[in-house]
């Protein structure tokens, strides 16, 4: 067989990129009974265009004689690194295209020193899972990924607003507070795009949301900030939005609010973790 060649993407790949991660996630989805988390093959071709096109954003693809097989693209916007998405295309020869992708951007990693990688990998996809602890991942969370309307009736004092640039230092600083390390370049890109909001009590920023959905994630100083942005969503983009499993108020308001369980993820780490200190949200990305 033709040995497998690994290289940096370009614009160029992303219409073969989008289709092999939609067959990818369509063929495991259906093998297993769930949802396609890349929804529409349309949907998967902006999500890889997007991706491709945003500083910040390093992505890979495996070829074999001139064609790719698979890609791998990191989001490098701040001292933590979150891989994802990776997709093999299933009518390829099974050669490692999925190993050797993720070991080229922990190797791209190591060089550039940074703090911590993570992932979100899919819980009943039991092949990435075993990848990724043969590769060093820890487990540390069980997510449940919910989707719905949201009944319920807003946080007393607590008002949700659009974010705006000069909010980013709050929030940063929050970030800082729950994680022990911010997400910056991430949050500033959603504050342009218009989707971020912040949650104030008292006067004060005490929470914010790059957005509501798959590809969001979000911060509080306590269980009510996170739930007070919650309860201000229009909807939830993608799959649905994601909830650390240990967190049993967060969970149970999503009960109570009548969301639905889609499906369960797992957050995986390499190198910076600290356990969360407040409520959080994490994105797709980590």
């Amino acid at each position: 067989m033709t040995e497998l060649q690994i290289r940096e993407a370009t614009p160029d790949d992303a219409r073969m990129c989008g289709r092999i991660l939609f067959d990818a996630f369509e063929a495991l989805a259906t093998r297993h009974a769930f949802p396609i988390e890349a929804g529409t093959p349309e949907f998967a071709d902006f999500q890889i265009r997007a991706m491709l096109a945003t500083d910040g954003i390093y992505g890979l693809v495996a070829e074999r004689e001139g064609h790719i097989v698979g890609s791998a693209l990191q989001d490098e916007r701040g001292k933590i690194v979150g891989i994802g998405p990776v997709a093999v295309d299933p009518a390829a020869p099974d050669a490692g295209a999925g190993r050797a992708l993720m070991n080229a951007l922990l190797e791209r990693s190591e060089e550039r020193d940074v703090a911590g990688i993570r992932l979100v990998q899919t819980a009943y996809n039991y092949r990435s899972f075993s990848l990724y602890a043969k590769l060093g991942f820890a487990v540390r969370e069980l997510l449940t990924v919910f989707q719905g309307t949201p009944r319920g009736s807003a946080i007393p004092g607590a008002v949700v607003r659009p974010a705006t640039p000069d909010d980013i230092a709050a929030c940063d600083e929050i970030c800082r507070q729950v994680h022990g390390h911010d997400r910056h370049g991430e949050l500033q890109f959603w504050v342009n795009a218009g989707t971020a909001r912040v949650v104030e009590r008292g006067g004060r920023i005490t929470g914010y949301a790059t957005g509501f959905g798959y590809t969001c994630h979000a911060v509080g100083k306590a269980d009510d900030d996170v739930i007070a942005l919650l309860v201000g969503a229009d909807e939830f983009t993608g799959l649905g939005f994601l909830v650390p499993s240990r967190n049993t108020r967060l969970m149970a308001w999503c009960f109570d609010a009548g969301l639905k369980i889609v499906q369960q993820s797992t957050l995986m780490t390499i190198g910076l973790y600290n356990e969360p200190q407040g409520a959080w949200l994490p994105s797709i990305g980590y």
